[in-house]
């Protein structure tokens, strides 16, 4: 039996394989899946049909970590049921479920904490399949904007080069983020803390938010400042946020953005704290 069964082996799974892989976490085993078996992992994927779900290939875990979003409630409790059936035929406990998830349910214009109400027209179809997994003293880790490695915020703010989408950052200005490496060290940390994840959403950010002007300002080009700034100038609800008169390099140097998510349940429970942040220089 493996300690973590990741299913879904993709970007964020890898710095939990490189965790697991050191020789301060080598005790922990684990295996893995992809579509298509590559890297060693195995190849499997979960049956839209809940009566055709196939647990047999899948190794028995202590913990199964699901990466992918499951967008149907039948099938994550058929998934559960066969799974959990598998290791009782095996004379095992039932499995101890993970699920990765968005911070985007948590829509509230206030701070948001992990007990916050959930908006039900954002990720309507994950959200039931996740309380399926809740149900059974599973837990769901709602992640900020994962970053690290080839994915660098540097490289999204070239994304945003039309009116409409720089007036949505000048509306909604911060940015939360978490890096691989934390993410990896919260997956092992509910893992071996699990009594105390159990039956329980929690949101996971590096503790603090970034100002999206702050990277334009670092990172934008001549034409996406000069867009900003037309906004700051011209549009009506952008000055209503702000006020007028202002300049893109004078709301950054108020420093006055303040996180909208609140992670810091999960960083105390489970004693411990966020290691990569992100420099924007």
């Amino acid at each position: 039996m493996v300690s973590i069964l990741i299913l879904g082996l993709g970007w964020s799974s890898l710095f939990l394989t490189d965790l697991l892989s050191s020789d301060e976490h080598h005790r922990y085993t684990y295996a893995a899946t992809t579509r298509d078996g590559r890297n060693d992992t195995i190849p499997w994927t979960l049956s839209d049909d809940p009566t055709a779900i196939d647990v047999s290939c899948l190794p028995d875990a202590e913990t199964i970590l699901v990466t992918f979003p499951v967008k149907n409630a039948k099938v994550m409790k058929a998934f559960v049921d066969a799974y959990d059936k598998k290791k009782s035929d095996n004379k095992q406990s039932p499995a101890q479920w993970i699920i990765l998830s968005s911070t985007r349910p948590f829509t509230a214009p206030d701070i948001n904490n992990r007990h916050s109400p959930l908006d039900s027209s954002v990720d309507n179809n994950r959200i039931p399949s996740e309380e399926v997994v809740l149900e059974r003293n599973g837990t769901v880790l709602h992640l900020a904007g994962l970053w690290g490695a080839q994915r660098q915020p540097k490289n999204w703010v070239s994304r945003f080069a039309i009116e409409e989408k720089l007036k949505g950052k000048l509306l909604v200005r911060q940015l939360h983020l978490i890096h691989g490496k934390d993410v990896a060290r919260a997956v092992l940390a509910t893992h071996t803390g699990f009594q105390k994840a159990a039956g329980q959403r929690w949101i996971v950010t590096d503790g603090g938010c970034y100002d999206w002007l702050r990277l334009f300002c670092t990172w934008a080009s001549s034409d996406q400042l000069q867009i900003l700034q037309h906004l700051l100038d011209h549009d009506h609800e952008v000055q209503q946020k702000w006020g007028t008169s202002q300049t893109v390099s004078a709301l950054v140097e108020k420093d006055d953005v303040t996180p909208r998510l609140d992670s810091s349940d999960f960083w105390t429970t489970f004693a411990l704290e966020p290691k990569e942040f992100l420099s924007v220089e």
